[in-house]
């Protein structure tokens, strides 16, 4: 099999209709906002442009971190972006709300109308209630910024214990199957914080769909396999000049699910196993292989389900699959430990119910389900800390255990329910 790989050189179009990299980039009401904020028209042309121009910000600035990722977090509201624009001024000037207010500005300036908007000022005897309305809406906006900043303080401190953030800055991070799902939401998470990413999709037309969609200048290196052919994934990386010593977190993501085949499809089971849990000790013996005790510590990452716990109506391959992949990983990890010492960390991710093309949509699950970028977050958060068991979201996991102490009749029973 032939491997394919790819550095961002041509040129691409940015779809604007997602936003990438939400630390940096607004979305259409955000922007709206900010021109309010600014006394200013929205224009769907500027807007493009801006959208694009954001989405370099992660790979030319330095990712935001501590008190300043918190307040980057939240959506920006007109009030929210008064106070953020003072704080920012004063404490964080290369925060992403003054990369966005001065590129909003900017771009404003070389419209004729938001020109013209911008150039408006009071004359002659309006000159001067318009300064003191100037003078007492800035001492009033010192104060309630003041008290806005401090009460966002004592939320960040007492929340310091229940968070942690994975410092990606200057890593490498591999990860399989990030042409869509969780996978590309890792792969946009570790872009976003400052990581370098080698990435695996299956096809060449998952690849170019994936390469229009990120900016040029983008850290990532993506190489075609199909991971369901044995020994595809390591001869794309020898292919692609992948060194394992090169990279600090490799991340078993890829996974496929047959819904509503029979348990005893063999060929679909097979086909599940090489990729959920062949293809994830192929990419452990290639990372794993060698291991120097000067050798920094890294991470194995390995995303199973909360479906390893319990049998299935039509997806028994899949369940059967994230099980043998959960105990393979904590055998992995006693292995490690006797022949690497702890160079090595072993993270076994078993997430519950969040947004996926695996997931049916009904009213019901939509309203459970978990933000996709949150369980990211979650995950990249965790194996920077080597927390050995990540399940996102935990009360999803309590449900599944409950369920499983029911027994196997009462399982069967709800989830017959569930499918149908």
């Amino acid at each position: 099999m032939s491997a394919t790989s790819i550095k961002f050189s041509a040129r691409r179009v940015f779809a604007v209709s997602d936003v990438l990299f939400p630390l940096w980039q607004v979305d259409r009401e955000e922007y709206a906002a900010v021109c309010a904020y600014l006394n200013l028209s929205p224009n769907e042309t500027l807007f493009k442009r801006l959208s694009t121009h954001l989405a370099r910000m992660p790979f030319h600035a330095m990712p935001p971190s501590g008190f300043a990722l918190f307040l980057a977090k939240p959506r920006l509201t007109q009030s929210r972006i008064a106070r953020l624009d003072l704080a920012t001024k004063l404490f964080f000037p290369a925060h992403p709300m003054r990369h966005v207010l001065n590129v909003v500005i900017a771009l404003h300036e070389c419209d004729g109308r938001g020109f013209r908007e911008m150039a408006i000022s009071p004359a002659g005897a309006a000159v001067w209630p318009a300064l003191l309305a100037w003078g007492v809406g800035l001492v009033l906006n010192v104060l309630l910024t003041s008290v806005w900043l401090a009460g966002q303080t004592a939320i960040y401190i007492a929340g310091v214990p229940f968070r942690t953030h994975a410092d990606l800055s200057g890593k490498r991070v591999l990860i399989t199957g990030v042409s869509r799902g969780l996978g590309r939401d890792l792969l946009l998470h570790c872009l976003e914080r400052g990581a370098a990413v080698v990435g695996t999709v299956r096809t060449n037309a998952a690849r170019s769909e994936l390469v229009s969609m990120l900016p040029t200048d983008a850290p990532l290196n993506l190489i075609v396999a199909d991971l369901s052919q044995p020994g595809a994934l390591l001869e794309a990386l020898k292919g692609a000049a992948v060194n394992a010593e090169s990279i600090d977190i490799a991340i078993a993501c890829a996974g496929i699910k047959h819904a509503g085949t029979p348990a005893l499809s063999h060929a679909d089971v097979r086909r599940t196993f090489e990729v959920n849990l062949f293809a994830a000790v192929e990419l452990a013996g290639w990372f794993c292989a060698q291991a120097s005790a000067q050798q920094r510590q890294r991470a194995l990452v390995l995303i199973s389900s909360m479906g390893r716990w319990h049998g299935m109506h039509g997806s028994g391959g899949y369940n059967a699959s994230k099980a043998a992949l959960s105990i393979w990983g904590e055998s992995v990890e006693m292995d490690l430990r006797l022949s690497a010492g702890d160079r090595f960390t072993v993270t076994i991710v078993e997430p519950g119910l969040f947004a996926s093309g695996m997931v049916g949509q009904t009213k019901l699950t939509r309203s459970l389900m978990a933000a996709r970028r949150d369980v990211a977050e979650t995950i990249m958060s965790g194996a920077a800390v080597g927390k050995r068991v990540i399940r996102p979201p935990f009360w999803f996991a309590l449900l599944t255990w409950g369920l499983c102490v029911a027994g196997r009749s009462f399982r069967s029973r709800v989830f017959s329910r569930v499918k149908r």
